[in-house]
């Protein structure tokens, strides 16, 4: 069965509940513009796509809050943020539990998008995770945290905004399972804070930070097995 939901909106204030349950190959794709956007998207079954890479999800706009729950096997999330976070809120906010599942988040693509709080959680094994931030446009304040549990999960985080603070550039990161790969770079402006809490046997672990100084590392591990971390901070 082929599910799919096609969503477009240009609105100054806006708020969408979807749920969206299906056995699988369910698709969502979501073209946003305006303010004041809050989108809850829940997609059950194994085989789904809430953007993909020729049709992606675009948020844009100030005071976006969007919560993705994908609860299955073999799913994927690609998609472009851009525009002012709300205030002090999680803009972005991603669940996933299953295994061999894939997300992939732009963060600040050709528009600028300060303000930034991405929230994720991912349960199951073999799942892929990116985030791309500030790479073709500015982006301040941008956090990051991830909490994944799991076996040989990767996540890959790249990371170019800039921030007034240290705290408004941070990459929280738990990971706890076997054989985790964290990839994580920070460039540019300085305030670069990075906190690594891993539980689990072994991994590869490659943190690096560069640009304009002020770079935090923090890394706490506890497990066995052979373990492989990295760390290069570039002044």
């Amino acid at each position: 069965m082929k599910n799919k939901l096609i969503f477009s909106a240009f609105t100054a204030l806006m708020l969408v509940a979807a749920s969206w349950s299906a056995y699988a190959d369910s698709d969502v794709y979501i073209t946003q513009s305006g303010t004041t956007f809050t989108a809850n998207i829940n997609i059950d079954g194994n085989g789904n796509e809430m953007g993909n890479a020729t049709t992606v999800f675009t948020a844009t706009g100030g005071n976006l809050t969007f919560d993705i729950d994908m609860l299955g096997a073999s799913n994927k999330i690609d998609g472009t943020f851009k525009g002012d976070g709300a205030s002090g809120v999680k803009d972005l906010t991603i669940k996933q539990e299953g295994g061999s599942n894939e997300a992939t988040v732009n963060v600040g693509d050709n528009s600028a998008a300060p303000d930034v709080h991405i929230t994720e959680t991912t349960t199951g094994s073999s799942n892929n995770t990116t985030y791309n931030v500030g790479n073709n446009a500015a982006t301040e304040d941008a956090n990051i945290t991830t909490v994944l549990t799991g076996d040989s999960n990767t996540l890959i985080i790249n990371e170019n905004a800039t921030g007034s603070t240290l705290t408004d550039k941070t990459t929280t990161v738990t990971m706890i399972g076997n054989t985790n790969t964290p990839t994580i770079t920070h460039a540019g402006t300085g305030h670069h804070n990075t906190v690594l809490h891993h539980t689990g046997s072994g991994g590869d672990f490659d943190i690096n930070q560069s640009g304009q100084n002020d770079t935090d590392v923090q890394i706490t591990t506890n497990g066995g097995g052979a373990m492989d971390v990295d760390v290069t901070i570039t002044e």
